[in-house]
Protein backbone atom coordinates (compact mmCIF):
# COMPACT_ATOMS: atom_id res chain seq x y z
CA UNK A 1 0.00 0.00 0.00
CA UNK A 2 1.32 3.42 -0.82
CA UNK A 3 2.54 5.44 2.12
CA UNK A 4 0.69 8.53 3.23
CA UNK A 5 1.95 11.47 1.23
CA UNK A 6 2.46 9.46 -1.96
CA UNK A 7 -0.21 9.59 -4.68
CA UNK A 8 -3.44 8.29 -3.18
CA UNK A 9 -1.67 7.05 -0.05
CA UNK A 10 -3.88 9.00 2.35
CA UNK A 11 -7.01 7.60 0.74
CA UNK A 12 -5.72 4.03 0.92
CA UNK A 13 -4.71 4.47 4.56
CA UNK A 14 -8.18 5.74 5.40
CA UNK A 15 -9.73 2.73 3.67
CA UNK A 16 -7.67 0.38 5.82
CA UNK A 17 -8.61 2.23 9.00
CA UNK A 18 -12.29 2.28 7.98
CA UNK A 19 -12.11 -1.46 7.42
CA UNK A 20 -10.67 -1.99 10.90
CA UNK A 21 -13.35 0.21 12.44
CA UNK A 22 -15.97 -1.97 10.75
CA UNK A 23 -14.36 -5.01 12.35
CA UNK A 24 -14.90 -3.32 15.72
CA UNK A 25 -18.56 -2.88 14.74
CA UNK A 26 -18.63 -6.58 13.84
CA UNK A 27 -17.48 -7.39 17.36
CA UNK A 28 -20.29 -5.32 18.85
CA UNK A 29 -22.90 -7.02 16.68
CA UNK A 30 -21.60 -10.50 17.48
CA UNK A 31 -21.70 -9.90 21.22
CA UNK A 32 -25.18 -8.38 20.91
CA UNK A 33 -26.23 -11.54 19.10
CA UNK A 34 -24.82 -13.98 21.62
CA UNK A 35 -25.56 -12.05 24.81
CA UNK A 36 -29.11 -11.02 23.96
CA UNK A 37 -30.11 -13.96 21.80
CA UNK A 38 -28.09 -16.96 22.96
CA UNK A 39 -28.30 -16.96 26.73
CA UNK A 40 -26.18 -14.19 28.21
CA UNK A 41 -22.81 -15.20 26.75
CA UNK A 42 -20.09 -13.07 25.20
CA UNK A 43 -18.06 -14.59 22.36
CA UNK A 44 -15.73 -11.63 21.71
CA UNK A 45 -15.46 -9.80 25.03
CA UNK A 46 -13.63 -12.39 27.09
CA UNK A 47 -13.28 -10.09 30.11
CA UNK A 48 -17.05 -9.95 30.35
CA UNK A 49 -17.30 -13.66 29.69
CA UNK A 50 -14.95 -14.55 32.55
CA UNK A 51 -17.01 -12.34 34.87
CA UNK A 52 -20.21 -14.03 33.74
CA UNK A 53 -18.66 -17.41 34.45
CA UNK A 54 -18.03 -16.20 37.98
CA UNK A 55 -21.60 -14.89 38.26
CA UNK A 56 -22.91 -18.29 37.15
CA UNK A 57 -22.22 -19.61 40.63
CA UNK A 58 -25.74 -18.46 41.52
CA UNK A 59 -29.16 -18.58 39.93
CA UNK A 60 -30.72 -15.22 39.13
CA UNK A 61 -34.47 -14.61 38.75
CA UNK A 62 -34.17 -13.64 35.06
CA UNK A 63 -34.79 -17.08 33.66
CA UNK A 64 -31.17 -17.95 33.00
CA UNK A 65 -29.80 -20.73 35.19
CA UNK A 66 -26.18 -21.03 36.16
CA UNK A 67 -25.81 -24.01 33.81
CA UNK A 68 -27.04 -22.01 30.81
CA UNK A 69 -24.41 -19.33 31.39
CA UNK A 70 -21.70 -21.66 32.69
CA UNK A 71 -21.64 -24.16 29.83
CA UNK A 72 -22.26 -21.53 27.18
CA UNK A 73 -19.53 -19.31 28.61
CA UNK A 74 -17.04 -22.16 28.78
CA UNK A 75 -17.81 -23.15 25.19
CA UNK A 76 -17.32 -19.56 24.01
CA UNK A 77 -14.11 -19.11 26.03
CA UNK A 78 -12.51 -22.31 24.75
CA UNK A 79 -13.61 -21.52 21.19
CA UNK A 80 -12.16 -18.00 21.36
CA UNK A 81 -8.80 -19.24 22.64
CA UNK A 82 -8.74 -21.99 20.00
CA UNK A 83 -9.64 -19.47 17.31
CA UNK A 84 -6.90 -17.11 18.48
CA UNK A 85 -4.33 -19.92 18.35
CA UNK A 86 -5.47 -21.08 14.92
CA UNK A 87 -5.75 -17.50 13.68
CA UNK A 88 -2.18 -16.76 14.70
CA UNK A 89 -1.00 -19.87 12.88
CA UNK A 90 -2.98 -19.09 9.72
CA UNK A 91 -1.97 -15.40 9.65
CA UNK A 92 1.68 -16.40 9.89
CA UNK A 93 4.57 -15.71 12.22
CA UNK A 94 6.02 -12.23 12.40
CA UNK A 95 9.21 -13.38 10.71
CA UNK A 96 7.28 -14.93 7.81
CA UNK A 97 4.99 -13.65 5.07
CA UNK A 98 1.61 -12.65 6.50
CA UNK A 99 -1.52 -14.42 5.25
CA UNK A 100 -4.22 -11.91 6.15
CA UNK A 101 -6.59 -13.02 3.39
CA UNK A 102 -6.55 -16.58 4.67
CA UNK A 103 -7.12 -15.40 8.24
CA UNK A 104 -10.05 -13.13 7.48
CA UNK A 105 -11.43 -15.65 5.00
CA UNK A 106 -11.54 -18.33 7.69
CA UNK A 107 -13.18 -15.91 10.11
CA UNK A 108 -15.81 -15.14 7.48
CA UNK A 109 -16.58 -18.84 7.00
CA UNK A 110 -17.09 -19.39 10.74
CA UNK A 111 -19.30 -16.31 11.07
CA UNK A 112 -21.33 -17.12 7.95
CA UNK A 113 -21.91 -20.69 9.15
CA UNK A 114 -23.15 -19.44 12.53
CA UNK A 115 -25.50 -16.97 10.82
CA UNK A 116 -26.93 -19.67 8.57
CA UNK A 117 -27.51 -22.02 11.50
CA UNK A 118 -29.50 -19.31 13.27
CA UNK A 119 -32.17 -19.62 10.59
CA UNK A 120 -33.04 -22.86 12.39
CA UNK A 121 -35.51 -21.91 15.11
CA UNK A 122 -33.92 -24.46 17.43
CA UNK A 123 -30.46 -22.89 17.24
CA UNK A 124 -30.98 -20.73 20.32
CA UNK A 125 -31.33 -23.69 22.67
CA UNK A 126 -30.11 -27.22 23.13
CA UNK A 127 -27.01 -28.66 21.52
CA UNK A 128 -27.19 -26.48 18.42
CA UNK A 129 -26.85 -23.38 20.62
CA UNK A 130 -23.39 -24.56 21.69
CA UNK A 131 -22.39 -25.18 18.09
CA UNK A 132 -23.35 -21.60 17.20
CA UNK A 133 -21.52 -20.20 20.23
CA UNK A 134 -18.39 -22.13 19.30
CA UNK A 135 -18.54 -20.82 15.73
CA UNK A 136 -18.90 -17.24 16.94
CA UNK A 137 -16.07 -17.73 19.43
CA UNK A 138 -13.79 -19.18 16.77
CA UNK A 139 -14.53 -16.27 14.43
CA UNK A 140 -13.77 -13.65 17.07
CA UNK A 141 -10.59 -15.45 18.13
CA UNK A 142 -9.44 -15.45 14.51
CA UNK A 143 -10.22 -11.75 14.15
CA UNK A 144 -8.31 -10.87 17.31
CA UNK A 145 -5.17 -12.70 16.19
CA UNK A 146 -5.22 -11.53 12.58
CA UNK A 147 -5.71 -7.87 13.56
CA UNK A 148 -2.92 -8.24 16.11
CA UNK A 149 -0.69 -9.70 13.40
CA UNK A 150 -1.44 -6.67 11.21
CA UNK A 151 0.13 -4.52 13.89
CA UNK A 152 -1.66 -1.27 13.10
CA UNK A 153 -0.89 1.09 16.03
CA UNK A 154 -3.67 1.83 18.53
CA UNK A 155 -6.21 -0.45 16.85
CA UNK A 156 -7.79 -3.33 18.75
CA UNK A 157 -11.12 -4.53 17.45
CA UNK A 158 -12.10 -6.87 20.28
CA UNK A 159 -10.60 -5.50 23.53
CA UNK A 160 -11.25 -1.86 24.45
CA UNK A 161 -10.25 -1.75 28.11
CA UNK A 162 -6.56 -1.17 27.28
CA UNK A 163 -7.50 1.21 24.45
CA UNK A 164 -9.52 3.45 26.75
CA UNK A 165 -7.03 3.26 29.62
CA UNK A 166 -4.14 3.98 27.25
CA UNK A 167 -5.94 6.97 25.77
CA UNK A 168 -6.68 8.44 29.20
CA UNK A 169 -3.17 7.88 30.55
CA UNK A 170 -1.54 9.24 27.39
CA UNK A 171 -3.58 12.44 27.61
CA UNK A 172 -2.12 13.02 31.06
CA UNK A 173 1.40 11.90 30.11
CA UNK A 174 1.71 14.24 27.12
CA UNK A 175 -0.31 17.16 28.50
CA UNK A 176 -3.43 16.63 26.42
CA UNK A 177 -1.77 15.78 23.11
CA UNK A 178 -2.07 11.99 22.94
CA UNK A 179 -1.05 10.40 19.64
CA UNK A 180 -3.65 8.99 17.27
CA UNK A 181 -6.59 10.04 19.45
CA UNK A 182 -9.06 9.94 16.56
CA UNK A 183 -8.53 6.28 15.68
CA UNK A 184 -8.76 5.18 19.28
CA UNK A 185 -11.98 7.10 19.86
CA UNK A 186 -13.34 5.82 16.54
CA UNK A 187 -12.63 2.21 17.54
CA UNK A 188 -14.64 2.63 20.74
CA UNK A 189 -17.43 4.44 18.89
CA UNK A 190 -17.74 1.78 16.19
CA UNK A 191 -17.90 -1.05 18.72
CA UNK A 192 -20.63 0.86 20.56
CA UNK A 193 -22.55 1.51 17.34
CA UNK A 194 -22.19 -2.13 16.33
CA UNK A 195 -23.57 -3.26 19.68
CA UNK A 196 -26.47 -0.80 19.46
CA UNK A 197 -27.35 -1.80 15.90
CA UNK A 198 -26.96 -5.46 16.80
CA UNK A 199 -29.40 -5.03 19.68
CA UNK A 200 -31.95 -3.40 17.38
CA UNK A 201 -31.57 -6.17 14.79
CA UNK A 202 -31.72 -8.90 17.44
CA UNK A 203 -35.17 -7.67 18.45
CA UNK A 204 -36.33 -8.64 14.95
CA UNK A 205 -34.70 -12.06 15.29
CA UNK A 206 -31.28 -13.30 16.34
CA UNK A 207 -30.44 -14.25 12.75
CA UNK A 208 -30.61 -10.60 11.65
CA UNK A 209 -28.01 -9.35 14.10
CA UNK A 210 -25.74 -12.20 12.98
CA UNK A 211 -26.26 -11.24 9.34
CA UNK A 212 -25.51 -7.62 10.26
CA UNK A 213 -22.20 -8.73 11.76
CA UNK A 214 -21.42 -10.72 8.63
CA UNK A 215 -22.18 -7.70 6.43
CA UNK A 216 -19.93 -5.44 8.53
CA UNK A 217 -17.11 -7.99 8.38
CA UNK A 218 -17.49 -8.39 4.62
CA UNK A 219 -17.41 -4.64 3.99
CA UNK A 220 -14.49 -4.15 6.37
CA UNK A 221 -12.37 -6.81 4.72
CA UNK A 222 -13.31 -5.46 1.29
CA UNK A 223 -12.14 -1.96 2.26
CA UNK A 224 -8.85 -3.29 3.64
CA UNK A 225 -8.36 -5.27 0.45
CA UNK A 226 -8.90 -2.17 -1.70
CA UNK A 227 -6.47 -0.34 0.60
CA UNK A 228 -3.78 -2.91 -0.19
CA UNK A 229 -3.40 -4.17 3.36
CA UNK A 230 -4.27 -7.82 2.71
CA UNK A 231 -1.81 -8.73 -0.01
CA UNK A 232 1.49 -10.38 1.02
CA UNK A 233 3.95 -7.66 1.93
CA UNK A 234 1.22 -5.00 2.05
CA UNK A 235 2.28 -1.73 3.70
CA UNK A 236 0.47 -1.21 7.01
CA UNK A 237 2.05 2.15 7.86
CA UNK A 238 -1.26 3.86 8.61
Amino acid sequence: MARAGEGGGDVLSRMVLAGLFLLAATTGMVDATTFLGLGRVFTANMTGNVLLLGFSSTTRPDGYTQNTILYGGLAALLAFVSGALLGAAVAGRRDATARFRAGFGTEWVFLATAAVLLFDTGATRGGLRYVVLVLFGLSMGFQSSVVRRMGVPDINTTVLTTTMAGLASDVVAVAGRAARVARRVATVAFLFLGAALGAVLEEQGVRWSALGALAALSLGVLLMGFGGALRPGGDLSV
